[in-house]
């Protein structure tokens, strides 16, 4: 069953051009609602991999802590010997 969305001339510009490059990249017709799909896709995947980037941040962000603090401990022991 199909469904009728409004938008504007400019969002539609782009989503043919969007539909235009997949059709290219595929070698094979490929209607609106395939790269509607698509960026829908597209959008799922990379909230996804920004999410494993933020995870990955913040575990640097606790090595490079705790690096710092075994530097610190570090020069403390070698400051008092």
């Amino acid at each position: 069953m199909s469904e009728i969305i409004r938008v504007s001339k400019d969002v539609k510009e782009k989503l043919v051009r969007i539909a235009a490059e997949l059709q290219l990249s595929r070698g094979k017709r490929v209607s609106l609602n395939e790269a509607v799909e698509y960026l829908i896709t597209f959008y799922e995947e990379n909230k996804k991999s920004q999410k494993n980037a933020q995870l990955l941040f913040s575990l640097l962000g606790s090595a490079k802590g705790i690096r710092e603090e075994f530097e610190r401990s570090r020069r403390e022991d070698e400051g008092s010997s």
